[in-house]
């Protein structure tokens, strides 16, 4: 029970991040074609889905780095532990190795 909690939080985690980036690119591209106006109204809801995944990642840290999972740019969270760093690492490094990734 508690393995399919983690696995349905690693899930949710990166459906968020996916739906954080192509917001970001639909910024970027109304940008692009100078919809000025669009685009700030979509940048807001991209700074709002941002808030929500750095709070997402506070509450389940510990699931994320045990599995390997590190805040991605455009996400910034400074606190990581060098400890928590090494664990999310190892992991991926563990994963690389066993998948050929």
């Amino acid at each position: 029970m508690k393995n399919n909690f983690e696995i349905r939080v690693l899930g949710e985690y990166e459906r968020r991040y996916k739906q954080l980036i192509t917001m970001q690119q639909k910024a970027r591209k109304l940008r692009d074609l100078d919809m000025i106006k669009e685009s700030n109204g979509i940048q807001e809801l991209f700074e709002l889905l941002l808030n929500e995944i750095e709070a997402y990642y506070r509450k389940y840290r510990a699931i994320l780095v045990k599995y390997g999972v590190l805040p991605k740019p455009p996400l910034m969270i400074d606190d990581l532990t060098t400890a928590e760093i090494r664990e999310a690492t190892a992991w991926q490094d563990s994963h690389r190795r066993r998948y050929g990734i």
